[in-house]
């Protein structure tokens, strides 16, 4: 014995099933692209290898900023030429986002994708940087990497000797070589991550 289905039972159950669908394509979807678990690279062009002097991005009447990026397990600094002032806040832009082509081959960043500035205060020279939640997408060694790239970009300033960070408005603290720490300065970090 067959049973017939009627015609709105069909089109219920094609709905379902077209509902069941693309959920499943938007949950697949959500899923993304895994973290990165180390640094990753930033760009992938071949340059000359044969200095060791910090790079300088030029353009004509314009100032630079530093701002420091990992060559192995040690910090290196690289300059960019910004339009406006040289400011602390030219200089972390720069390091969060920095123009791919603007990189040497082996410079990498361990500070996740998407990563950025909510804002930034300078008070009794000490910067207080609050990121987007991003910065909490790495973990272990390539975290105090991450935040040991801005410590240094943030000390590369006169007017800053220490840091503190807020994560989307709340105080954290910083990974360090001496522990996690709610202010940073150079003394917390050793070889081979303190260029200094």
């Amino acid at each position: 014995m067959s049973q017939r289905v009627s015609r709105s039972t069909r089109t219920l159950l094609s709905v379902s099933a077209a509902t069941v669908l693309l959920w499943l394509v938007a949950v697949l979807a959500g899923c993304g692209v895994p973290l990165d678990d180390s640094p990753r690279a930033i760009t992938n062009r071949p340059t000359d290898q044969s200095t060791d002097t910090p790079t300088t991005i030029s353009t004509a009447g314009s100032d630079s900023v530093g701002a420091y990026f990992l060559r192995g397990d040690r910090l290196e600094l690289v300059e960019f030429a910004v339009a406006e002032q040289p400011t602390l806040s030219a200089a972390l832009n720069s390091l969060l986002n920095p123009p791919a082509t603007s990189l040497s081959e082996g410079l990498l960043s361990a500070i996740p994708p998407g990563t950025r500035l909510n804002r930034l205060d300078v008070t009794n020279e000490t910067a207080t940087i609050d990121l987007t939640s991003e910065i909490n997408d790495v973990s272990g060694e390539s975290q105090k990497e991450a935040f040991a790239q801005i410590v240094f970009t943030a000390l590369e300033f006169e007017d800053v000797t220490s840091v503190r960070f807020l994560v989307d408005g709340q105080l954290i603290d910083a990974p360090t070589d001496d522990g996690n720490r709610p202010e940073v300065s150079a003394q917390n970090f050793g070889e081979p991550l303190n260029p200094n």
